[in-house]
């Protein structure tokens, strides 16, 4: 079996979701799953205000109320061309509500078609 990881990608700005599936497919080739989610930061901004302090509560609330999680097996030698795949569709992943990516090695896979 050839290196394989785990890449996960946490995107807050799911109006580019279909746009960056199509690309990643077309780009990487490979499946993918995708999964509601919803951050940390979202819920704790949802609970009581007297559950959090009013005083943070500001620093947590987010302009986005859920994230889709995106994970796909991939061979470790498609790892950069991944990540370029979507940096082209999310642009700035470095700011704030944007998103995160990254990749975990794969000890074993049963079910996904080579």
């Amino acid at each position: 079996m050839k290196n394989k990881v785990l890449f996960i990608i946490v995107l807050n700005q799911i109006d580019l979701l279909d746009d960056l599936l199509l690309k990643f497919s077309d780009e990487v080739g490979q499946a993918a799953t995708v999964l509601d989610s919803v951050g940390m930061a979202q819920h704790l901004s949802q609970l009581d205000e007297t559950k959090i302090f009013s005083t943070i509560k500001p620093l947590i609330i987010s302009d986005h109320t859920e994230n889709k999680t995106i994970y796909s097996v991939i061979p470790e030698e498609d790892l950069d061309l991944a990540r370029q795949t979507v940096r082209s569709v999310m642009k700035d992943i470095g700011k704030p509500d944007t998103g995160i990516m990254f990749a975990v090695p794969v000890l074993f896979q049963e079910g996904i078609r080579e």
